[in-house]
Protein backbone atom coordinates (compact mmCIF):
# COMPACT_ATOMS: atom_id res chain seq x y z
CA UNK A 1 0.00 0.00 0.00
CA UNK A 2 2.78 2.46 0.68
CA UNK A 3 3.98 1.93 -2.81
CA UNK A 4 0.81 2.52 -4.13
CA UNK A 5 0.24 5.64 -2.43
CA UNK A 6 3.37 7.19 -3.55
CA UNK A 7 2.84 6.36 -6.91
CA UNK A 8 -0.82 8.09 -6.47
CA UNK A 9 1.07 10.69 -4.90
CA UNK A 10 3.88 11.53 -7.36
CA UNK A 11 1.84 12.14 -10.26
CA UNK A 12 -0.60 14.42 -8.48
CA UNK A 13 2.12 16.71 -6.96
CA UNK A 14 3.80 16.77 -10.19
CA UNK A 15 0.85 17.30 -12.05
CA UNK A 16 0.48 19.97 -9.31
CA UNK A 17 3.99 21.80 -9.96
CA UNK A 18 3.09 22.00 -13.65
CA UNK A 19 -0.27 23.55 -13.34
CA UNK A 20 0.61 26.15 -10.49
CA UNK A 21 3.84 27.13 -12.81
CA UNK A 22 2.14 27.23 -15.67
CA UNK A 23 -1.20 29.25 -14.53
CA UNK A 24 1.30 31.70 -12.53
CA UNK A 25 3.76 32.13 -15.85
CA UNK A 26 0.19 32.62 -18.04
CA UNK A 27 -1.08 35.19 -15.18
CA UNK A 28 2.02 36.89 -14.95
CA UNK A 29 2.78 37.39 -18.39
CA UNK A 30 -1.21 39.16 -19.03
CA UNK A 31 -0.47 41.38 -16.47
CA UNK A 32 2.76 42.50 -17.52
CA UNK A 33 1.23 42.62 -21.29
CA UNK A 34 -1.35 44.72 -19.96
CA UNK A 35 0.45 46.79 -17.02
CA UNK A 36 4.02 46.10 -17.27
CA UNK A 37 4.82 47.48 -20.30
CA UNK A 38 2.75 51.20 -20.00
CA UNK A 39 4.76 51.33 -16.38
CA UNK A 40 7.79 51.18 -18.61
CA UNK A 41 6.60 53.91 -21.64
CA UNK A 42 5.01 56.11 -19.08
CA UNK A 43 7.21 56.45 -15.99
CA UNK A 44 10.50 56.16 -17.90
CA UNK A 45 11.98 53.24 -16.20
CA UNK A 46 14.45 50.66 -16.42
CA UNK A 47 13.21 47.04 -16.79
CA UNK A 48 15.06 45.93 -13.64
CA UNK A 49 12.75 47.99 -11.74
CA UNK A 50 9.65 46.19 -13.02
CA UNK A 51 11.34 42.59 -12.58
CA UNK A 52 11.86 43.90 -9.22
CA UNK A 53 8.04 44.69 -9.03
CA UNK A 54 6.78 41.47 -10.40
CA UNK A 55 9.25 39.44 -8.47
CA UNK A 56 7.37 40.41 -4.93
CA UNK A 57 3.92 40.09 -6.96
CA UNK A 58 4.65 36.87 -7.40
CA UNK A 59 3.58 34.74 -4.43
CA UNK A 60 -0.07 36.54 -4.63
CA UNK A 61 -0.51 34.95 -7.82
CA UNK A 62 0.77 31.73 -6.67
CA UNK A 63 -1.82 31.87 -4.27
CA UNK A 64 -4.73 33.04 -6.35
CA UNK A 65 -3.68 30.38 -8.58
CA UNK A 66 -3.10 27.66 -6.15
CA UNK A 67 -6.77 25.98 -6.18
CA UNK A 68 -7.34 26.05 -10.18
CA UNK A 69 -4.24 24.14 -9.95
CA UNK A 70 -5.48 21.42 -7.12
CA UNK A 71 -8.70 20.81 -9.10
CA UNK A 72 -6.64 21.05 -12.32
CA UNK A 73 -4.08 18.12 -10.90
CA UNK A 74 -6.61 15.88 -9.19
CA UNK A 75 -8.22 15.40 -12.41
CA UNK A 76 -5.40 15.10 -14.18
CA UNK A 77 -4.28 12.47 -12.09
CA UNK A 78 -6.84 10.91 -10.76
CA UNK A 79 -8.37 10.81 -14.44
CA UNK A 80 -4.87 9.21 -15.92
CA UNK A 81 -5.60 6.01 -13.34
CA UNK A 82 -9.37 6.36 -14.47
CA UNK A 83 -8.75 6.14 -18.16
CA UNK A 84 -5.87 3.47 -18.27
CA UNK A 85 -8.25 1.51 -16.13
CA UNK A 86 -5.31 1.68 -13.53
CA UNK A 87 -8.36 2.79 -10.73
CA UNK A 88 -10.41 -0.16 -11.55
CA UNK A 89 -7.65 -2.79 -11.33
CA UNK A 90 -7.17 -1.03 -7.73
CA UNK A 91 -10.89 -1.35 -7.02
CA UNK A 92 -11.18 -5.32 -8.32
CA UNK A 93 -8.11 -5.91 -5.85
CA UNK A 94 -10.54 -4.41 -2.35
CA UNK A 95 -9.50 -0.80 -2.34
CA UNK A 96 -12.51 1.79 -2.00
CA UNK A 97 -12.31 4.94 -3.66
CA UNK A 98 -11.72 6.49 -0.45
CA UNK A 99 -8.41 4.59 0.08
CA UNK A 100 -7.56 5.37 -3.09
CA UNK A 101 -7.81 9.23 -2.74
CA UNK A 102 -6.35 9.09 0.62
CA UNK A 103 -2.95 9.78 -0.21
CA UNK A 104 -3.98 13.08 -2.41
CA UNK A 105 -6.64 14.15 -0.11
CA UNK A 106 -3.66 13.73 3.12
CA UNK A 107 -1.40 16.16 0.60
CA UNK A 108 -4.00 18.80 -0.38
CA UNK A 109 -4.83 19.04 2.92
CA UNK A 110 -1.25 19.59 4.32
CA UNK A 111 -0.53 21.91 0.95
CA UNK A 112 -3.79 24.18 1.92
CA UNK A 113 -2.09 23.98 5.85
CA UNK A 114 0.97 25.22 4.02
CA UNK A 115 -1.20 27.52 1.25
CA UNK A 116 -2.20 29.44 4.42
CA UNK A 117 1.41 29.42 6.33
CA UNK A 118 2.66 31.14 3.10
CA UNK A 119 0.02 33.94 2.95
CA UNK A 120 1.19 34.54 6.79
CA UNK A 121 4.36 35.24 6.52
CA UNK A 122 5.55 35.67 3.60
CA UNK A 123 2.60 37.48 0.62
CA UNK A 124 2.22 40.01 4.14
CA UNK A 125 5.80 41.09 3.64
CA UNK A 126 6.15 40.91 -0.46
CA UNK A 127 2.76 42.72 -0.76
CA UNK A 128 4.10 45.59 1.45
CA UNK A 129 7.00 45.38 -0.65
CA UNK A 130 5.45 45.92 -3.78
CA UNK A 131 3.68 48.62 -2.87
CA UNK A 132 7.32 50.39 -1.80
CA UNK A 133 8.48 49.69 -4.79
CA UNK A 134 5.73 51.39 -7.09
CA UNK A 135 4.94 54.32 -5.16
CA UNK A 136 8.43 55.16 -4.40
CA UNK A 137 10.55 53.70 -7.40
CA UNK A 138 7.95 53.26 -10.03
CA UNK A 139 5.81 56.44 -9.47
CA UNK A 140 7.92 58.59 -7.75
CA UNK A 141 4.89 59.66 -5.56
CA UNK A 142 6.04 59.72 -2.35
CA UNK A 143 8.97 60.11 0.31
CA UNK A 144 8.81 57.00 2.69
CA UNK A 145 11.71 58.34 4.70
CA UNK A 146 9.58 61.03 5.43
CA UNK A 147 6.54 59.51 5.31
CA UNK A 148 8.08 56.99 7.92
CA UNK A 149 9.16 60.05 10.09
CA UNK A 150 6.22 62.29 10.03
CA UNK A 151 2.08 60.67 10.54
CA UNK A 152 -0.52 62.77 10.00
CA UNK A 153 -4.12 62.69 11.42
CA UNK A 154 -3.48 59.59 13.81
CA UNK A 155 -5.92 57.58 15.24
CA UNK A 156 -4.56 54.95 18.16
CA UNK A 157 -6.77 53.51 20.63
CA UNK A 158 -5.69 51.70 24.53
CA UNK A 159 -6.39 50.17 27.11
CA UNK A 160 -10.24 51.35 29.32
CA UNK A 161 -11.38 53.11 26.24
CA UNK A 162 -8.61 55.92 26.26
CA UNK A 163 -8.23 57.45 22.48
CA UNK A 164 -5.45 59.39 21.25
CA UNK A 165 -6.15 61.65 18.12
CA UNK A 166 -3.40 64.22 16.69
CA UNK A 167 -3.12 66.15 13.34
CA UNK A 168 0.92 64.79 14.00
CA UNK A 169 3.41 62.69 14.85
CA UNK A 170 7.36 62.67 14.87
CA UNK A 171 8.59 59.14 15.09
CA UNK A 172 11.86 60.47 15.17
CA UNK A 173 11.28 62.46 18.60
CA UNK A 174 7.70 60.72 19.23
CA UNK A 175 6.35 63.93 20.39
CA UNK A 176 2.61 64.84 18.81
CA UNK A 177 0.80 67.81 18.07
CA UNK A 178 -2.58 69.30 18.41
CA UNK A 179 -3.85 66.43 20.67
CA UNK A 180 -6.66 64.81 21.41
CA UNK A 181 -7.56 62.23 24.33
CA UNK A 182 -11.14 60.67 24.96
CA UNK A 183 -11.73 58.45 27.00
CA UNK A 184 -15.14 55.95 25.79
CA UNK A 185 -17.12 53.96 27.51
CA UNK A 186 -20.26 52.84 26.91
CA UNK A 187 -20.21 54.52 23.16
CA UNK A 188 -20.18 57.60 25.21
CA UNK A 189 -17.10 60.28 25.94
CA UNK A 190 -16.59 60.61 29.35
CA UNK A 191 -13.11 62.63 29.23
CA UNK A 192 -11.63 64.43 27.05
CA UNK A 193 -7.99 66.46 27.28
CA UNK A 194 -6.97 69.18 24.65
CA UNK A 195 -3.18 69.80 24.35
CA UNK A 196 -0.78 71.71 22.14
CA UNK A 197 1.52 68.45 22.41
CA UNK A 198 2.26 65.23 23.78
CA UNK A 199 5.61 63.80 24.74
CA UNK A 200 7.09 60.95 25.83
CA UNK A 201 8.75 60.55 29.55
CA UNK A 202 10.37 57.43 31.66
CA UNK A 203 6.93 57.36 33.53
CA UNK A 204 4.69 57.66 30.48
CA UNK A 205 3.19 60.46 27.88
CA UNK A 206 2.75 64.03 29.33
CA UNK A 207 0.60 66.24 27.94
CA UNK A 208 1.33 69.94 27.48
CA UNK A 209 -0.64 72.79 27.90
CA UNK A 210 -4.15 71.88 27.42
CA UNK A 211 -7.80 71.72 29.02
CA UNK A 212 -9.41 68.95 30.88
CA UNK A 213 -12.83 68.25 30.06
CA UNK A 214 -15.07 65.75 32.43
CA UNK A 215 -18.67 65.69 30.28
CA UNK A 216 -21.67 65.15 32.40
CA UNK A 217 -23.04 61.84 33.41
CA UNK A 218 -26.57 62.05 33.94
CA UNK A 219 -26.99 58.67 35.28
CA UNK A 220 -24.38 58.95 38.11
CA UNK A 221 -25.12 62.48 38.70
CA UNK A 222 -21.08 64.11 37.92
CA UNK A 223 -21.47 67.67 36.68
CA UNK A 224 -19.12 68.99 33.77
CA UNK A 225 -15.88 70.60 34.76
CA UNK A 226 -12.78 72.26 32.85
CA UNK A 227 -9.20 72.71 34.43
CA UNK A 228 -6.60 73.93 32.59
CA UNK A 229 -2.82 72.76 33.03
CA UNK A 230 0.69 73.36 31.96
CA UNK A 231 1.71 69.99 32.08
CA UNK A 232 -0.21 66.70 33.01
CA UNK A 233 1.65 63.52 33.65
CA UNK A 234 -1.02 60.91 31.59
CA UNK A 235 -0.36 57.19 33.32
CA UNK A 236 -3.39 56.33 31.81
CA UNK A 237 -2.81 56.47 28.63
CA UNK A 238 -1.10 53.25 27.58
CA UNK A 239 -0.50 53.17 24.01
CA UNK A 240 3.34 52.81 23.06
CA UNK A 241 5.50 55.06 20.91
CA UNK A 242 5.37 51.78 18.78
CA UNK A 243 1.92 51.76 18.19
CA UNK A 244 1.65 55.77 17.45
CA UNK A 245 4.07 55.46 14.73
CA UNK A 246 2.63 52.36 13.33
CA UNK A 247 1.33 52.96 9.79
CA UNK A 248 -1.90 51.22 8.39
CA UNK A 249 -2.00 49.14 5.85
CA UNK A 250 -4.32 47.22 3.38
CA UNK A 251 -5.26 43.75 5.31
CA UNK A 252 -3.63 41.78 2.55
CA UNK A 253 -0.71 43.26 4.29
CA UNK A 254 -1.26 42.41 7.76
CA UNK A 255 -1.31 39.07 9.66
CA UNK A 256 -3.12 37.67 11.23
CA UNK A 257 -3.42 38.75 14.58
CA UNK A 258 -2.38 42.14 13.30
CA UNK A 259 -5.38 42.65 11.45
CA UNK A 260 -7.31 41.35 14.22
CA UNK A 261 -6.01 43.89 16.55
CA UNK A 262 -6.62 46.64 13.78
CA UNK A 263 -10.34 45.38 14.11
CA UNK A 264 -10.56 45.61 17.42
CA UNK A 265 -8.80 49.03 17.68
CA UNK A 266 -11.51 50.38 14.37
CA UNK A 267 -14.39 48.75 16.82
CA UNK A 268 -13.45 51.35 19.94
CA UNK A 269 -13.33 54.13 17.79
CA UNK A 270 -16.68 53.31 16.39
CA UNK A 271 -15.09 52.70 13.35
CA UNK A 272 -16.71 50.01 10.16
CA UNK A 273 -14.95 47.24 10.22
CA UNK A 274 -17.21 44.51 7.53
CA UNK A 275 -14.52 44.85 5.08
CA UNK A 276 -11.69 44.16 7.75
CA UNK A 277 -13.65 41.31 9.52
CA UNK A 278 -14.58 39.55 6.10
CA UNK A 279 -10.54 40.18 4.99
CA UNK A 280 -9.62 38.02 8.10
CA UNK A 281 -11.70 35.17 7.89
CA UNK A 282 -10.44 34.57 4.46
CA UNK A 283 -7.34 34.21 5.51
CA UNK A 284 -8.69 30.38 6.84
CA UNK A 285 -11.08 30.25 4.07
CA UNK A 286 -9.65 30.51 1.26
CA UNK A 287 -6.59 28.35 1.77
CA UNK A 288 -9.02 25.69 2.55
CA UNK A 289 -10.76 25.71 -0.81
CA UNK A 290 -7.23 24.29 -1.99
CA UNK A 291 -8.57 20.61 0.06
CA UNK A 292 -12.21 21.07 -1.00
CA UNK A 293 -11.68 21.45 -4.75
CA UNK A 294 -9.57 18.38 -4.56
CA UNK A 295 -12.86 16.62 -2.88
CA UNK A 296 -14.68 17.62 -5.93
CA UNK A 297 -12.10 16.71 -8.24
CA UNK A 298 -11.58 12.66 -6.85
CA UNK A 299 -14.90 11.77 -8.00
CA UNK A 300 -15.73 13.17 -10.84
CA UNK A 301 -11.58 12.23 -12.44
CA UNK A 302 -13.08 8.71 -11.53
CA UNK A 303 -15.36 8.46 -13.68
CA UNK A 304 -13.65 7.06 -17.12
CA UNK A 305 -15.89 8.98 -19.16
CA UNK A 306 -14.98 12.18 -17.42
CA UNK A 307 -11.11 11.62 -17.22
CA UNK A 308 -9.70 13.24 -20.66
CA UNK A 309 -7.47 16.10 -20.30
CA UNK A 310 -9.79 18.28 -22.14
CA UNK A 311 -12.63 17.50 -20.84
CA UNK A 312 -11.08 17.84 -17.09
CA UNK A 313 -9.47 21.06 -18.02
CA UNK A 314 -12.91 22.39 -18.73
CA UNK A 315 -14.44 21.28 -16.06
CA UNK A 316 -11.71 22.88 -14.00
CA UNK A 317 -12.03 26.25 -16.02
CA UNK A 318 -15.96 26.53 -15.06
CA UNK A 319 -15.33 25.21 -11.72
CA UNK A 320 -12.73 27.80 -10.68
CA UNK A 321 -15.25 30.33 -11.95
CA UNK A 322 -18.44 29.53 -9.98
CA UNK A 323 -15.98 29.30 -7.12
CA UNK A 324 -14.29 32.69 -7.63
CA UNK A 325 -18.03 34.21 -8.36
CA UNK A 326 -19.05 32.66 -5.31
CA UNK A 327 -15.74 34.00 -3.25
CA UNK A 328 -16.56 37.65 -4.85
CA UNK A 329 -20.06 37.17 -4.16
CA UNK A 330 -19.61 36.99 -0.35
CA UNK A 331 -17.13 39.54 -0.38
CA UNK A 332 -19.52 41.99 -1.54
CA UNK A 333 -22.26 40.87 0.83
CA UNK A 334 -20.27 41.10 3.83
CA UNK A 335 -18.13 43.94 3.23
CA UNK A 336 -21.94 45.79 2.78
CA UNK A 337 -22.63 44.21 6.02
CA UNK A 338 -25.68 42.41 4.46
CA UNK A 339 -23.94 39.20 5.11
CA UNK A 340 -22.18 38.06 8.73
CA UNK A 341 -18.45 38.20 7.61
CA UNK A 342 -17.79 34.54 8.60
CA UNK A 343 -20.77 33.17 5.96
CA UNK A 344 -19.52 36.00 3.55
CA UNK A 345 -16.00 34.31 3.60
CA UNK A 346 -17.15 30.75 3.31
CA UNK A 347 -19.73 30.69 1.03
CA UNK A 348 -17.65 29.31 -1.30
CA UNK A 349 -16.12 26.58 1.07
CA UNK A 350 -19.72 25.54 1.94
CA UNK A 351 -21.08 25.26 -1.06
CA UNK A 352 -18.55 23.09 -3.00
CA UNK A 353 -17.98 21.00 0.44
CA UNK A 354 -21.51 20.07 -0.06
CA UNK A 355 -21.35 19.59 -3.56
CA UNK A 356 -17.90 17.53 -2.77
CA UNK A 357 -19.90 14.96 0.28
CA UNK A 358 -22.55 14.29 -2.27
CA UNK A 359 -20.05 13.79 -5.12
CA UNK A 360 -17.92 11.28 -2.94
CA UNK A 361 -21.36 9.50 -1.98
CA UNK A 362 -22.58 8.81 -5.29
CA UNK A 363 -19.27 8.00 -6.73
CA UNK A 364 -18.66 4.13 -7.31
CA UNK A 365 -16.44 2.95 -4.47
Amino acid sequence: MITLDIYILKKFLKALAGAIFAFSVIVLVVDFVERGWRMIERYQIGFDIVALYYVNYMPFYIILAFPVAMLVSTLFSIGSLAKNRELDVMKASGLSLYRIAFPVLAASFILSLGVMFFAEFVLTKTERRKDEIKKVLIEKKEDITRAKVLRTNIKVPGEQGWIILGKKYNVETEIGEDIKVHQVVENKIRKTYVAEKITPSDSGWVLVNGVAQTHPDVDRGLPESFVTFDTLWAPFLTQTPEMMAEIPVPPRQENFFDLLRRIKEKEILGEPAHRDWVELYLKITFPFANFILVLIGIPLAANPRRSGPSVGFGLSIIISFIFFVLIRTGQSLGNNGKIPPLLAASIGDIFFILVGAVLFFKARK
